[in-house]
């Protein structure tokens, strides 16, 4: 007949005791040990890769000059030569840095009001369709974008065998330059059915002033 086992000790089981809080407080460095690599990795990552670069901001996107500061009016001249052979105004608007430094051209197809006498005269901006060059992201000393336009139609009260030649006023991304028309031609011929209507191009590279 087998007899039971006996049952441990007092000191028996305080060293079983002992020896399992040993074994617990050892996974609990283990396992501390590894998320301190793990982080360290991760950190490592973050850094190679830029994410923890004093030139970055929150977003991601690099801290610095892209390019050469947008262009200013004053730094700008200009001449317009638009003709009414048919009657409808027809012709370019240019716009020359004349600044020593280079600067970034603004995109995209200008907002363009017509002044004259004093006023706003009333007109619909439409895109013009054709394509004269290539963009113009930076305009160099001396060098010059151009800006086709036409204006047809109007018929408002102002008589164009007698007042004075209009001024093309053109905006975008914060820049607005004044354009007189160097062409005394006065205003387009009233066609009537409709409003009247200025086409405006893209800028591009002026080929006479290019670099």
């Amino acid at each position: 007949m087998i007899a039971p086992p006996r049952p441990p000790s007092q000191d028996e089981l305080e060293a079983l005791i002992k020896e399992a809080r040993a074994r617990q407080v050892r996974r609990r460095l283990l396992g501390a040990v590894v998320l301190a690599i793990m982080a360290a990795g991760a950190l490592g990552v973050y850094a190679v890769l830029g994410g923890g670069g004093s030139d970055r901001p929150v977003g991601g996107s690099p801290i610095g000059p892209a390019g050469p500061p947008p262009c200013l009016a004053s730094q700008l001249s200009s001449t317009a030569g638009l003709n009414g052979a048919v009657g409808t105004l027809a012709g370019t608007v240019i716009l020359t840095n004349a600044d020593s430094s280079a600067c970034s051209f603004p995109t995209g197809r200008p907002s363009v009001s017509v002044l004259w006498q004093g006023h706003v005269l009333s007109t619909h901006e439409a895109e013009m369709e054709r394509s004269s060059g290539r963009p113009v992201p930076v305009l160099g000393p001396h060098s010059g974008a151009a800006i086709d336009m036409d204006w047809a139609n109007w018929c408002g009260r102002l008589d164009h065998r007698t007042a004075s030649d209009p001024t093309f006023r053109l905006s975008w991304h914060g820049l607005t330059v004044d354009v007189p028309n160097g062409v005394s031609v006065g205003a387009p011929r009233c066609n009537g059915g409709g409003p009247s209507v200025i086409s405006v191009g893209l800028p591009y590279r002026n080929r006479l002033l290019a670099p």
